[in-house]
């Protein structure tokens, strides 16, 4: 593995598919949460279903993983080329612009939504329900966050990695990473242990930081807990021995990775069942995200038309799709249809309604601006083209065929 790498290393499609794969997955998940039994969400159908339940369950527990796997990968491979201050920049605008843009036109619209939805239910009376909306509207919450959560999130670990590496140092930093995954990989068992002593730890302050408070407890842990993905992506990036375990996994470890967030759902209070679910969790994500990432580079290694246009659409379909699945699931509470039926009727038209938002976004160079942080620029084909190519997706090691069982 040579001192820097990506030099001249051929840009690699599958990372730019994974990442697509992990938002598109909103599309299934949002919906399946709308008859789950052990999801609150903004608008919940009193018909539940265990099949969705579980369905749910299973893509939380490695979706956002492997999206912020991949945003730290990313992060980590512009940082080194950029630096510090110039890459903050850029990313504080890329992820800050579509955030205020969808927080000021998309939540609003949402909360409007939720408000019929509740009234619907018989939640809200009719007579109140105009109250009720105004207070939504004017009253800071979980609304006006939503779905956006992750670009808080992203922003916030972007801030801290900037800042280590202007402390730290790129190369010292590289180097202690480096040594770090070696050590594991020569004292397996003592890392295994490490990794059991840190899940035992995070397992207790989440039940101190609960039990504090409930709310806002729950909201510290979902918000932050994915900075050990993001983490994990950058050791990807700065670590040869790491990328090239991960890009190892095959079906056997998907089999594996998704009896392991199977278990991580079963019930259970005491802290020994606790920390087993935090590892279970944490284990079977990399194991599926590994898996994934490997059938990506065994199908996606090449440029594809589709995947481009996939890659392309990706982030306004996720921004776009959580307002779409508002508005099917809202009027579906007027009919009565089984649930695993409501599901795909909303999955599908969120899914083509939300793709069909991003073709005319991708018309308007001020809306692509606005809706995904790119700047017009000359010799652009399309507003959206490009998209993937601003995040930096090429540059990382090249793999060998023979490390790859």
């Amino acid at each position: 593995m040579s001192a820097e790498p990506g030099k001249g290393a051929e840009r690699l499609h599958h990372w730019d598919f994974s990442r697509a794969f992990y938002l598109m997955l909103g599309i299934p998940f949002h919906a399946a949460v709308v008859y789950s039994l052990s999801h609150e969400w903004s608008i919940s159908s009193p018909d539940k279903s265990q099949v969705l339940t579980w369905l749910a369950n299973f893509i939380h527990m490695f979706r956002m993983p492997g999206f912020f796997i991949l945003a730290g990968l990313f992060s980590m491979m512009l940082l080194d080329r950029r630096g510090a201050g110039r890459w903050l920049k850029s990313r504080l605008f890329r992820l800050g612009l579509p955030l205020l843009s969808a927080t000021l036109l998309i939540l609003p619209f949402q909360i409007v939504v939720q408000s019929l939805a509740q009234n619907l239910l018989g939640v809200v009376p009719t007579a109140d329900l105009p109250a009720y909306m105004i207070g939504q509207l004017t009253s800071f919450g979980e609304p006006w966050i939503s779905h956006l959560w992750f670009l808080w999130s992203l922003i916030a670990y972007c801030v801290a990695l900037a800042f280590v590496y202007a402390l730290v140092g790129g190369f010292r930093w590289q180097r202690a990473l480096q040594a770090s995954a070696c050590w594991c990989g020569a004292n397996r068992l003592a890392a295994l242990m490490l990794f059991v002593a840190a899940c035992a730890v995070g397992a207790y302050l989440q039940t101190k930081i609960v039990a504090a408070s409930p709310y806002y407890g729950n909201a510290v842990i979902n918000y932050n807990q994915y900075v050990i993905y993001f983490g994990f992506g950058v050791l990807i990036y700065k670590s040869r021995r790491t990328h090239d375990w991960f890009l190892r996994q095959g079906p056997l470890s998907l089999f594996v990775g998704a009896g392991l967030v199977t278990l991580a759902q079963m019930p259970g209070t005491d802290m020994t069942t606790h920390t087993f679910k935090v590892m279970a969790g944490i284990a079977g994500a990399l194991f599926i995200v590994g898996a994934i990432s490997r059938m990506a580079f065994d199908r996606c290694a090449s440029q594809s038309p589709r995947v481009r246009k996939l890659v392309d659409a990706s982030f306004t379909i996720y921004l776009f799709h959580h307002p779409v699945v508002y508005v099917l699931a809202t009027l579906l509470l007027l009919i009565d249809l089984p649930p695993v039926i409501e599901f795909a009727l909303i999955a599908t038209g969120a899914a083509f309604i939300s793709y069909g938002i991003h073709l005319v976004i991708s018309r308007s160079p001020l809306a692509m601006l606005m809706f995904n942080g790119i700047k017009p620029a000359p010799g652009r084909v399309t507003a959206a083209t490009g998209q993937a190519a601003a995040q930096g997706v090429s540059g990382l090691y090249p793999l060998r065929q023979s490390s790859m069982g």
